[in-house]
């Protein structure tokens, strides 16, 4: 397989790129800028160099895409209408990274893939159209939907544990306390084990909206309260309501999701997101330490 992959360096591109190589499978890197210098005749030419277009670039800045709604829709949708527009006349597949903030808040359980998408920002609505985008230029397209990512090097500045790490030991020079949200629900997910399984559903030459989470849900704060147990420092995590972080975009607080596609077509349960995280903490302080 010859795969060409957008975001490659994100968090989840990062980690994708790596499951492809150690995979035996070649894969080429494509940034955004270079997306925008390409005229449509000369993407598709480079396009039918390959056999898989994997978008992971996204505007992924929810507070700003509710200030700044041009750029997140040109982003996040249109730039997917486009890229899945050329893969279908180059004739390669399209997978495109999603998110399970496209539920909205509809309902208070894990949702499954046949549950209503209803998002209730506007960057979820972006990536929902951009969604429908990819299915109506080929309806056997990849869709991922996953969500609460952690992973990746420790200089990334989207590195959710590495910055709640920075925040605990800078609490430990104050008063010892950080606090986090209670209200909000979702599934941390180790970017490896995403990257793997979207590998698998690839090779699987499986189609259309897959839900990829790790096993198990959590509360933001219980999230932020289990890294810190990790960590074995004296920091207390306090459950705060989400009025107190005075966001602008209006995420839903509820982004929990089941697994049900892939368990149905009997694919094995993403590992669980407590155990992938004492994993990931073990070897981003051993390799903060080498440095």
């Amino acid at each position: 397989m010859k795969a060409l992959l957008t975001g490659a360096s994100g968090l989840l591109g990062t980690a994708i790129h790596r499951a492809i190589i150690e995979g035996g499978d070649a894969c080429e890197a494509m940034e955004r800028p270079a997306l925008a210098r390409l005229d449509r005749r000369a993407l598709i030419t480079r396009l039918r160099q390959h056999d898989v277009l994997i978008h992971a670039a996204a505007n992924t800045n929810v507070e700003r895409c509710e200030v700044f709604q041009d750029s997140c829709y040109q982003d996040n949708f249109l730039l997917t209408e486009v890229l899945a527009s050329a893969a279908r006349e180059a004739d390669i597949r399209f997978v495109f990274i999603s998110s399970t903030g496209v539920y909205g808040s509809g309902q208070t359980t894990p949702y499954a893939e046949y549950d209503d998408a209803v998002p209730t920002t506007h960057h979820h609505k972006s990536k929902k159209l951009a969604e429908g985008a990819v299915l109506a230029q080929n309806p056997s397209n990849l869709i991922v939907r996953t969500g609460w990512l952690f992973g990746g090097s420790w200089a990334n500045p989207k590195n959710f544990v590495a910055r709640r790490i920075e925040e605990a030991r800078a609490a430990l020079a104050q008063d010892g306390v950080i606090s986090s949200n209670s209200q909000q629900r979702g599934n941390p997910s180790f970017t490896e084990d995403v990257a793997d399984r979207i590998l698998a559903l690839i090779r699987g030459h499986h189609d259309g909206v897959y839900n990829c989470v790790g096993a198990g849900n959590a509360s933001r704060f219980e999230y932020v309260q289990e890294i810190v147990t990790r960590l074995n420092i004296a920091v207390k995590v306090v459950p705060a309501s989400a009025a107190v972080f005075n966001r602008k975009a209006m995420v839903s607080d509820n982004e929990m999701a089941t697994n049900w596609k892939m368990l149905s077509i009997g694919m094995d349960e993403m590992p669980t997101w407590k155990t992938s995280l004492a994993n990931y903490i073990e070897h981003l302080l051993r390799t903060e330490t080498a440095k």
